[in-house]
Order: structure tokens, then C-alpha cells, then sequence
């Protein structure tokens, strides 16, 4: 079975201070095949372009073990479309928003141009939410259900603040939503998995905000790996598989 982490920060300030190769042997030790690596908060604030080809060569010098995410901010409009077109040219998986970040709330207009461009190209869009009021589970599915093409993961499903919506998110949210699990509370999950399909359930560690392999560990008790091999991999790799450069 593949393992694959859906999210990590392989970076070198505040609390994602991650060297590639110390990843690395933590994909190795915990067993796991490969990681989404995204760029870290300021270049997705800013420095979408240095963090894109940063994240690139790391992607470049890890024998696809590491799967380049790409981000760009709204604001930039045309320029940020030129952007994700650039990343996904070298090999880019999925673009991340963090609305928190880049400064705007989800619904907000400004996101319409990346967010067409990447139903164009079946580029999973990976948003941050919670604990901050411009990015909740909410405002997410709303936002979905006005760009149907759109493929979202909806990031940590709305940990800490939003937990408790959950339940009913799951419910409405529209078929084009995965949700991503990090910051979940391992023992929730099950019960969450009562209002959603499983094959649109994505394990994350969010490393090195988490530790990759006790976040698997701990996963593992409440709902177990070999029986859930979608979660663990599957279901994400089945996204990946479709973009179009």
C-alpha cells in the first residue's frame, strides 16, 4: 500500500523550520511513500515565485518522493495565473490559498481567475481554514458550489475553532470537495467518516507543525491503515493523476 502525506512544509522560518532531507528520512522511518511539500507562509504571501522554484528543485532531488504544491496570491490577478501556469509547466501538483495569508476571504471575487484556471487544468486546490473567520469550512463549500469544475481539499476541516460545523459541512458540501485530515483530532475521525464518503478523505501530517509519523501512528489506532488504504494515499493520488499541465 502507498502512503502518502498530503501536506508538509519542508522550510526555514517560524514554525515550519523543515530541512528536505530531514523530511525525507521521515517519510522513510514512518513508512510513507511520498509528500506534497508546499512553500512556506511568506512565499505564499509574497514570494510566490521563490518559493515555487524552491520547492521545485527540492521536488526535482528527491526521486519523487517529494510532490511540488505551488501557490500564488489572488491579488495578483493575471500575474498570479502566469504563475501557476509556470509551476505547473515544472511539474506542480496542486495549488495552495491561504486566505489568512494572502488577504482576502473566501467568496471574495479575486480568487474567480485562479480558481477557473485550475478547473482547467484539474489542479486540485488545497485552502487553509480555520481557526480564522476568512477561511471557514463554510464559506468553502459555498464558494465550491459556485465553481463546480474546481477540485477542493479543504484543509484541516476547519481545526481547531470550526470542529463542531463539521458534521454538517460534510453533509452539504458539494462532490467536488476532499477534506484533508491534519490537526484533526485522530479519534474524531471515525465519527466524521459517518457524513462522508471515505474516498474523499485525505491523511496530512501538516509537518513540521506535526511530527509525520506520530500523527500516522496515532491515525492508525482509530482508523487503521490497512483498512483504509484510500485515506492513507489513494484518494489523493487519484486526484494527482489527473492534472493536466
Amino acid at each position: 500500500m502507498r502512503i502518502i502525506d498530503a501536506y508538509c512544509t519542508p522550510g526555514t522560518e517560524r514554525d515550519t523550520v523543515l530541512a528536505a532531507a530531514d523530511l525525507l528520512r521521515s517519510l522513510q522511518q514512518a513508512q510513507v511513500a511520498a509528500a506534497v511539500i508546499a512553500p512556506q507562509d511568506r512565499e505564499i504571501a509574497v514570494d510566490n515565485v521563490g518559493g515555487n522554484e524552491r520547492i521545485r528543485h527540492l521536488a526535482e532531488t528527491s526521486a519523487g518522493r517529494l510532490i511540488p504544491a505551488c501557490a500564488a496570491n489572488p491579488w495578483r490577478g493575471r500575474d498570479g495565473c502566469q504563475i501557476v501556469r509556470n509551476a505547473l509547466s515544472h511539474g506542480a501538483k496542486m495549488l495552495v490559498l491561504a486566505p489568512a495569508l494572502q488577504g482576502f476571504c473566501l467568496g471574495d471575487e479575486v480568487t474567480d481567475p485562479l480558481l477557473r484556471l485550475a478547473a482547467e487544468h484539474r489542479l486540485p486546490v488545497y485552502v487553509h481554514t480555520g481557526p480564522h473567520s476568512s477561511s471557514t469550512p463554510t464559506q468553502l463549500i459555498l464558494l465550491a458550489a459556485e465553481h463546480p469544475q474546481t477540485r477542493f481539499i479543504l484543509g484541516h476541516c476547519g481545526s481547531t475553532d470550526y470542529s463542531h460545523d463539521m458534521p454538517a459541512v460534510f453533509r452539504a458540501a458539494p462532490a467536488n470537495v476532499s477534506f484533508e485530515l491534519s490537526l484533526v483530532r485522530p479519534w474524531a475521525l471515525p465519527a466524521y467518516a459517518q457524513h462522508v464518503d471515505e474516498s474523499r478523505l485525505i491523511f496530512g501530517s501538516s509537518a513540521p507543525r506535526n511530527d509525520l509519523r506520530f500523527e500516522l501512528e496515532q491515525f492508525d489506532l482509530s482508523w487503521p491503515i490497512e483498512r483504509h488504504p484510500g485515506t492513507y494515499g489513494g484518494n489523493l493520488e487519484k486526484l494527482l493523476a489527473e492534472v493536466v499541465a
